[in-house]
């Protein structure tokens, strides 16, 4: 028995319900934290929205993607937000399904030609940094 191809409409609308579900899976981590440490989780995943925004609309005024062949890559931005958030609050095997689905996303988007592995690889190396700050700044200090 063989397993039916997908056609690209159906591709395409994985790819669209891929981001849905990992906002899901934050919400609900959100909602099993309490206190500061939800607030804290709140700014940071605002935050890095923001920075993938505002990377956006900095990249379309500068083109600096552009400068070496590539298009900032906002879908894979946004799935990097809430990815991070999965991997800094969950058990190792959540961090490694949430590892492997973007990986997997990834693969999808150029599949479907949404983006270049350059697109893609250049977006989430320029953010990491800038979330692993982010994550840094809002994380909850423990008073030893």
């Amino acid at each position: 028995m063989s397993i039916p191809e997908l056609s690209f409409e159906q591709w395409a609308l994985i790819a669209d319900i891929y981001t849905p579900v990992l906002v899901v899976i934050s919400l609900k981590l959100l909602y099993l934290s309490s206190g500061d440490p939800r607030k804290a989780e709140i700014k940071a995943l605002l935050a890095t929205t923001a920075v993938v925004y505002i990377s956006m609309f900095l990249d379309d005024y500068f083109s600096i993607w552009p400068a070496f062949g590539a298009d900032y890559s906002t879908h894979s931005g946004i799935a990097l937000v809430f990815v991070v958030h999965i991997i800094i609050k969950s058990a190792w095997r959540a961090r490694i399904l949430a590892i492997g689905s973007l990986l997997a996303y990834l693969q999808l988007m150029h599949h479907q030609h949404y983006h270049t592995y350059l697109d893609m690889s250049s977006t989430l190396i320029y953010l990491l940094p800038l979330f692993w700050l982010t994550w840094r700044q809002f994380a909850v200090k423990r008073a030893d």
